[in-house]
């Protein structure tokens, strides 16, 4: 319920503001009514009592997409949009996931800090997951670019998809390690969905942040998933190509 107040500005325990806003709600969630009908074989259901082997988090929660015109939209999506959705679609292919629900605006108001330290808030929220879960698989920080849209945009099969790309940080003593894990989810990407990764950044330097947390786990990644010229509809189709190269890199195929 935070995560969609915060997101979205409308309570989940105001009905009116849900149906003012068109979109369909199970528990939490938000998914589009667009994918719901593309995508009718996904029953979603309850999560499973088992410990997650994913947790998805959002330094910048309040980067955002493009707002569509169309009558099925009357919010701009966020990256947390974009994570709950392939936090769902994950869960139906039993690879037990969790999204961060702490708000990074919070932990930043009551520390005294300003955007900068957004890294700084979203540590606290990895280490206290990492704490929590001890079969973490993958921990994923999704981010959005702000590229044009030619940049951030593909066509695969008559389909439009928001461009990935993966940062590394190499302030890291043991990037080599985050690398791999990195690496191997590229290599499916690029072997499944063809042209859809951007490729790896990998920063250092004057003035870059140069860690991005990877240093708290070998299995901590950083995604940009499209950029601020993407709507939901191409975000979406990537959190369903995502999906299944995740699906793919946890079990090993």
């Amino acid at each position: 319920n935070n995560v969609i107040k915060f997101s979205n500005n409308f309570d989940l325990n105001y009905p009116k503001s849900i149906l003012e806003a068109n979109l369909y709600y199970e528990d939490n969630y938000s998914l589009p009514t667009m994918y719901l009908k593309e995508n009718k074989k996904y029953n979603f259901k309850e999560e499973s009592s088992d410990e997650p082997i994913i947790y998805i988090y959002n330094t910048h929660q309040t980067e955002n997409y493009k707002k569509s015109s169309s009558s099925d939209y009357k919010i701009t999506p966020t990256v947390v949009e974009a994570s709950l959705i392939l936090k769902e679609v994950l869960n139906t292919k039993k690879i037990n996931t969790i999204v961060e629900e702490g708000s990074i605006t919070d932990l930043l108001n009551a520390n005294g800090w300003d955007y900068s330290y957004s890294y700084d808030a979203s540590r606290y929220y990895i280490k206290e997951a990492i704490k929590k879960y001890s079969n973490l698989k993958l921990i994923i920080d999704i981010h959005r670019d702000a590229v044009k849209h030619d940049s951030s945009t593909v066509v695969i099969n008559n389909k439009k998809y928001a461009k990935v790309m993966f940062v590394l940080g190499l302030k890291n003593k043991n990037y080599e390690k985050n690398l791999n894990v990195i690496n191997d989810i590229n290599n499916l990407l690029n072997k499944n969905y063809p042209t859809l990764s951007r490729g790896i950044l990998k920063k250092e330097g004057k003035y870059v942040n140069g860690l991005y947390n990877q240093d708290l786990s070998n299995n901590v990644i950083l995604i940009e998933l499209g950029g601020n010229e993407n709507t939901l509809d191409e975000i979406t189709n990537t959190t369903l190509a995502l999906s299944d190269v995740l699906e793919k890199y946890i079990k090993g195929e």
